[in-house]
């Protein structure tokens, strides 16, 4: 009887041990096998295999141990196209279009950001479709808000791929579109009016029904990614990347190159066997906007090990503090699965109206929106809400972060920073890590922002010990060089189109300066 781990050669069914080591999942008896497999393998050839569940659908499952840090898939768009709500943007590279300077299209009138753009391959078959109007151009003259003849575009560019691109079009439309669940809500009837019935009145069209045209709508909006190469973000829709499931404590990193692909990355080890997932919503949330974000958006109910525990790890992250002064409980929801009920403290058991936690949200939102983010507000707000939110509060959260960029922002700030705002930098810097790293391990971006800024803090604070005492503070220079390598592991997969990126690439300059005086 054949060993159950072995396996047939993909070319000559020689039965062999040895497997592509990368996907674990095809057999090749010899190297030279494999190398002449490898045009046609190594465009499925991902450390994951697609699996299919009654409640997940098409998911994804590792096929063996991904190490930190890397890369388990890069993947190009499928198609993409300008956010639903937006104002006017080059439909060549979708960058936003100054009122002052762009170009019209000549064969089809839209806005575009230069003369290049009317060569993008990707405008080519919407400009068809405009020129075959009977009213040939596309006019707009409003640049200054949200214009509706923008709602529906993203959607015409992937019904275009059904005549373009078959094959694109083919993975596209096998996507959820949760279609059943979204007709007749008010979110579906303002997409009827604005683009499934718009497209074939302003197009002059009868290529796509309504329900095609509503169907490929629903794609978007429950498979759209947020992509950020452009000025303002686009929305794309990835074929393989689009069967991740969603958690609120994710194991994949999200990243995007300067063209706009996608990927997709471990921050930490992930065993082989388990299922890979990215947050659909902003892990920086609190949990009851986070529920509500996936309901509108993703139209379903998040259960994941992050939602299903009241006090998020026990960070008390949404959590409120005890309105008795002499108790040192928290606040939280009676009913796990309804928080816009009443909420009880976790230590002395009083019931909490839940239209005073409602007044004091709403309240420490507004002011946080409207705040100006200076150094002065910053601390005020902390000092203000602390009243009544958690040192750890989702609100108190975002804005120590802001107050740790403000404080000595500029490398010469930082130099004449007073010490009590230099000590302030580094504790709610190093506090924020801590969170994150227990809370939002993927939310790369910022861990490795705030890596960058202990590493700074602690460099400026060795710089003015070393001045004063003329001490070697190798204790304070090994801290400044962890954190700064720690900052390069979580943004080295960031393009330097983006400020982290940009950062990255400082970390690095930063790092080998601080090796080379560690060396002397």
């Amino acid at each position: 009887m054949s060993d159950l781990k072995n396996g047939l050669c993909k070319i000559c069914s020689k039965e062999t041990k040895s497997k592509c080591s990368n996907c674990n999942q095809v057999f090749y008896c010899s190297g030279e096998h494999q190398k002449s497999d490898w045009k046609v393998h190594k465009r499925m050839c991902y450390p994951f295999k697609i699996e299919q569940s009654e409640k997940l659908g098409r998911h994804l499952v590792t096929t063996r141990k991904i190490k930190p840090s890397e890369i388990i898939l890069k993947e190009s768009p499928i198609t993409r196209g300008p956010s639903q709500v937006t104002g006017p943007v080059c439909l060549g590279c979708l960058d936003g279009i100054d009122e002052q300077d762009y170009v019209t299209c000549q064969q089809c009138g839209w806005p575009l950001c230069s003369k290049e753009c009317e060569s993008s391959l990707e405008h080519r078959e919407e400009c068809k479709l405009t020129q075959n109007r009977q009213q040939k151009k596309a006019v707009i003259h409003e640049f200054t808000t949200p214009h509706p003849m923008y709602q529906c575009i993203a959607t015409l560019r992937a019904l275009l791929l059904k005549k373009s691109d078959k094959e694109k079009f083919e993975k596209l439309i096998k996507l959820e579109s949760h279609d059943d669940i979204r007709r007749g809500s008010p979110q579906w009837k303002s997409d009827l009016e604005s683009i499934g019935k718009f497209i074939p009145r302003f197009f002059q069209t009868q290529e796509y029904t309504e329900d095609e045209i509503m169907k490929v709508a629903g794609i978007l909006q429950i498979n759209g990614h947020e992509v950020p190469t452009s000025d303002p973000p686009h929305v794309a829709v990835f074929d393989v990347a689009s069967m991740l499931e969603h958690s609120c404590t994710p194991n994949l990193a999200k990243s995007f190159t300067k063209n706009g692909d996608v990927m997709l990355w471990a921050p930490r080890e992930i065993p082989k066997n388990a299922n890979l997932s990215i947050c659909y919503s902003d892990a920086l949330w609190g949990t009851a906007d986070r529920q509500k974000h996936l309901m509108h958006t993703k139209l379903f109910k998040c259960e994941c090990n992050r939602c299903q525990d009241v006090t998020e790890f026990q960070t008390y992250y949404s959590a409120m503090k005890c309105k008795d002064k002499n108790c040192s409980g928290f606040v939280l929801p009676i009913d796990l699965k309804n928080w816009d009920e009443n909420w009880k403290c976790t230590t002395c058991q009083s019931d909490v109206d839940k239209f005073f936690v409602r007044d004091i949200l709403e309240k420490a939102g507004a002011d946080l929106a409207a705040m100006e983010k200076t150094v002065a507000n910053c601390k005020k707000y902390i000092e203000h809400y602390q009243k009544w939110l958690p040192r750890k509060h989702y609100y108190i959260s975002e804005v120590k972060i802001q107050l740790v960029q403000k404080l000595g922002a500029d490398p010469k700030d930082l130099m004449v920073l007073p010490e009590k705002d230099l000590d302030i930098k580094l504790e709610y810097a190093k506090e924020m890590i801590e969170l994150y790293e227990q809370l939002a391990p993927c939310e790369t971006r910022i861990l490795g922002i705030l890596c960058f800024e202990v590493h700074s803090a602690i460099a400026e604070k060795t710089r003015r010990i070393s001045l004063e005492t003329n001490m070697n503070c190798i204790v304070l220079l090994e801290e400044s060089l962890l954190f700064v390598e720690k900052s390069i592991q979580y943004l080295k997969h960031e393009s330097n189109v983006f400020a982290e990126g940009l950062v990255c690439k400082q970390a690095i300059i930063n790092r080998d300066a601080l090796k080379m005086v560690m060396s002397f």
